[in-house]
């Protein structure tokens, strides 16, 4: 992500336009074949050998706060570890107690002065069972300059102004209070993949519209809070990929910019030609879904799943796009839906959202693998099924059986089928 410093926009009348870069330049993508070179060659060495790398690139370059945005991703996307023979922190403490010990400690010893430098070093690192040469590189180890390097991102020249791009976009989410999408009509897919990510990221929203028309979808920004979080912020910003798989969309962010919060308007359109980095899976099901299609038939059940479902309004308060459609021969349905990352209190929100504006035939997987605290999920209804690696296909068969309903032709909710 880049830090406020780093982002290069400019505001006219009352819009902020990010500087995007054109990832096609030829003088833009040498930059950043060199930035990935240079991050790669110093893979083993200190992280001041590669800013000492980096700044000789840059020389007496104009593309000054280019050059470290670009910098600022790769170095965000790279591993650092500390490599030292045992603990530096350790070691610092006995080396001062030993010099202290017999201070003064002098390079060279004399009549008066006995203890030299060396024999202290000695000392501890007999103590430590290292090399006595190796005690004073060991000694500031865990210091962020003498960390080491030990892995550089694999990326081309023109995924990195891609990725620089869309950074640039990013860090203006950060600073806004609401963020505004419209979206055009898409398929059952493509949307559960839009509102799952809007569900991973936990963000607040509210959703109008539908599948049909096209929806829009307005989520708050860190600054709408009554005390802005940067957590929060970070993970709209995180967001911003997930929406750039969609085909057809606007959004427009209310940002408040500059020192000063001056309100502006960003706008983002399919146009700006930025690219995400996420993974497109417009058809994609959780893993544990996939397995359960693949044992679904040895239970020689009547009733037969489908992956076509559709995107459920939630009385404007969000949505339900179930990863299941199951039919029974008799003409009931069900619905099943699985919960992505979630804690107590997310949880118990949704079940109370699900209970007043959702389907009654829906079945809720709980992956309790998925929980973002050391915490038990409390009391949940019958209609909910927690499972840890595989869901177990038989409970889900009986839940099935409890909540399946006929097509609506005798009341809102139709008619249950209670025949055994």
């Amino acid at each position: 992500m880049l830090t406020a410093d780093l982002v290069v926009a400019r505001v006219s009348r009352g819009e902020l336009r990010p500087r995007y870069v054109d990832p096609t330049d030829p003088g833009r993508l040498q930059l950043a074949a060199d930035l990935v070179g240079i991050f790669q060659a110093q893979v083993g060495g200190s992280r001041e050998a590669l800013d000492g790398a980096l700044a000789a690139r840059l020389g007496d370059g104009t593309d000054f706060l280019l050059h470290r945005g670009l910098a600022k991703l790769l170095r965000d996307r790279s591993e650092f570890e500390v490599r030292a023979p045992c603990e530096p922190e350790a070691l610092r403490r006995r080396l001062f107690e030993v010099a202290a010990e017999h201070h003064p400690a002098v390079p060279v010893a004399d009549a008066v002065h006995t203890v030299t430098h060396a024999m202290v070093l000695e000392r501890v690192a007999r103590e430590f069972q290292i090399p006595q040469g190796g005690v004073l590189g060991a000694m500031y180890a865990d210091l962020e300059d003498a960390q080491v390097l030990a892995r550089a991102p694999e990326t081309t020249a023109r995924e990195l102004l891609e990725r620089y791009n869309v950074a640039l976009a990013q860090a203006a989410l950060l600073r806004a209070t609401e963020l505004t999408l419209r979206l055009r009509p898409a398929t059952p897919q493509r949307c559960r993949q839009l509102f799952r990510y809007v569900r991973f990221f936990r963000l607040m929203h509210t959703v109008e519209g539908s599948s049909r028309e096209g929806y829009t979808v307005r989520l708050d920004g860190p600054l709408s809070l009554f005390q802005a979080s940067v957590k929060y912020g970070l993970q709209l910003a995180e967001f911003l990929p997930a929406l750039l798989l969609c085909q057809d969309w606007e959004a427009e962010a209310r940002v408040q910019w500059g020192p000063d919060r001056h309100p502006v308007t960003l706008r983002l359109r399919p146009s700006d030609g930025l690219v995400s980095h996420f993974p497109d899976k417009g058809s994609w099901l959780p893993q544990e879904i996939e397995w359960l299609l693949e044992k679904w038939p040895s239970l020689a059940s009547p009733w037969t799943p489908s992956r076509q479902a559709q995107v459920l309004d939630l009385g404007g308060r969000g949505v339900l796009v179930p990863e299941l459609t199951f039919q029974h021969p008799d003409g009931r349905t069900a619905l099943v839906e699985v919960l992505g990352f979630w804690k107590k209190d997310y949880l118990h929100a949704r079940l109370e959202l699900l209970k007043d504006k959702g389907p009654k035939n829906l079945v809720l997987l709980l992956p309790w693998r998925l929980r973002a605290a050391e915490e038990e999920p409390g009391v949940l209804p019958g209609t909910t099924l927690v499972y840890k690696d595989v869901i177990p296909a038989k409970d889900l068969l009986a839940r099935l059986e409890a909540v399946g309903v006929l097509p609506r032709k005798n009341g809102p909710e139709g008619r249950k089928n209670r025949a055994s």
